[in-house]
């Protein structure tokens, strides 16, 4: 996919454990880079015009726009090309280009962590992603309870079927590694800096900062 060469509209970096709500018009794009390597975002996304449609994961691996009449393959993952269905199965963003050696390390499949998780193992009390996302997005008036599976940039989380379980592994991005995305219709972007250091090595038991950056389509 191509490089974008529009004119940049905002450049934040956040944070470790911070969330950001970012406003994107039809077109634009948002590039989210690691500045650091093996640090987890998770991204929620809402149609501007109407917030309760929102980010659906499930249809976005299996009722995505196809290439070909009758080439309908259900997939496990997204990447470079792929679109973001909403809950009404409308495009919503397209991954125009992702940096990272291994593509498609993101995860499409697990619930955002959340307060509960953390306290239930004995790490409470302390905010995850659910409750970052939602401090994040409530200006717009959208709930915690409202919030859509997540689109988990760069997290590596792995499918064990022999044993019936899955694994959290490090992630496989480098410093400077981004994922690049451009709405498909207005959208509202909630993001958190994933928090998770403890249990598992979801950011390699290290939170780093994160870039966030939007451009007007070139």
């Amino acid at each position: 996919m191509g490089e974008l060469t529009g004119k940049q509209v905002s450049d934040v970096v956040m944070p470790p454990k911070t969330g950001l709500a970012v406003e994107l018009k039809l077109g634009q794009h948002i590039r989210i880079t690691d500045l650091e390597g093996k640090q987890v975002c998770d991204v929620a996304v809402f149609n501007r015009e109407n917030l309760r449609e929102k980010l659906s994961t499930s249809y976005s691996r299996t009722r995505y726009p196809m290439k070909a009449v009758g080439e309908y393959i259900p997939r496990d993952h997204l990447t470079e090309g792929d679109t973001l269905m909403s809950t009404l199965c409308r495009p919503m963003m397209t991954i125009v280009k992702e940096t990272a050696k291994i593509k498609g390390v993101h995860d499409t499949h697990h619930r955002m962590c959340n307060r509960y998780l953390y306290e239930s193992n004995g790490f409470g009390p302390r905010d995850g992603c659910q409750e970052i996302i939602a401090k994040a997005v409530a200006p717009f008036g959208i709930a915690s309870e409202d919030l859509p599976d997540t689109f988990d940039l760069n997290m590596n989380f792995v499918h064990d079927c022999a044993n019936h379980r899955w694994w959290i592994k490090e992630p496989v991005n480098e410093p400077g590694d981004y994922v690049q995305m451009q709405a498909q219709m207005d959208v509202l972007v909630g993001l958190s800096n994933c928090p998770l250091d403890v249990m598992v090595p979801c950011n390699a038991f290290k939170c780093t900062p994160l870039r966030v950056e939007v451009f007007e389509a070139g």
